[in-house]
């Protein structure tokens, strides 16, 4: 687990403005520019110091289309651990996503599919129910293929591969499906297992029925909105488990 204890709290500053900023714009950050947004009260060539030591500490990499930097799954990896905002979804949010899924509790399938539809609407992204008894079910692609990252003819089309892969997904969420102390996972990086994934993050919750245990989640661009998205992901599993509880 990254921590914070490695970085000074100059540098956890910055870093912390070059992933708010890259969530919100999916575009490499100057030092300059961050200086201008964010008055962090250094200067452009003190930022541009500590940038070389992040990067070299592996919290943030070169783009490959500007001079600008962006942050790894490394990075991610510390702000969701560390300096992630504490968020709660409202009352009226939670009302909402019930009342979109609650009428389907009878017909278990369509229940789970009308429910990751709920949360691929809610979370704008791509969406995922899956059972270890061999159901899958997605939806929300075009969430996905509206982002710039998806631009990228490669990415999209590995997407769509391994959407297709069952025996894939029952790989990359074997710890939520066979574990009861996970209650929430976050994929990102390496957690793809294959490389041409990397670029992806993923928030997943778990829950269990009576004869199978499954996963629901959202798949996106590693910079993901995660102070919204993990209490949506976490709120959608806590329906399905209070619907699956009924059913027992």
């Amino acid at each position: 687990m990254e921590t914070v204890s490695e970085l000074t709290e100059r540098q956890i500053k910055i870093l912390k403005a070059i992933i708010d900023e890259y969530i919100t714009s999916g575009s490499a950050i100057g030092s300059e520019f961050l200086e201008k947004k964010f008055k962090l009260g250094y200067s452009p060539a003190t930022i541009r110091n500590e940038m070389v030591v992040l990067g070299k500490l592996g919290y943030i990499q070169k783009s490959h289309f500007s001079s600008g930097r962006m942050p790894t799954p490394k990075a991610f990896r510390l702000y969701i651990n560390s300096l992630l905002p504490k968020r709660q979804l409202s009352t009226a949010e939670e009302v909402s996503l019930k009342n979109d899924v609650w009428d389907y509790q009878d017909d278990l399938i369509r229940f789970l599919e009308e429910t990751a539809s709920a949360l691929a609407k809610k979370s704008k992204l791509l969406s995922m129910v899956f059972l270890n008894t061999g159901f899958r079910y997605y939806t929300g692609m075009s969430n996905l293929l509206a982002m710039k990252e998806f631009m990228d003819y490669e990415l999209s089309r590995d997407v769509f591969v391994y959407l297709e892969n069952y025996d894939y997904w029952l790989k990359v969420l074997n710890d939520l499906l066979t574990s009861d102390k996970i209650e929430l996972q976050v994929l990102i990086g390496e957690d793809y297992i294959h490389q041409s994934l990397y670029s992806l993050g993923g928030v997943f919750s778990h829950f269990e029925g009576k004869d199978f245990r499954g996963a629901i989640g959202v798949v996106g661009p590693c910079r993901l909105e995660y102070s919204s998205t993990l209490p949506l992901v976490t709120y959608t599993a806590e329906i399905i488990r209070e619907v699956l509880k009924k059913q027992k």
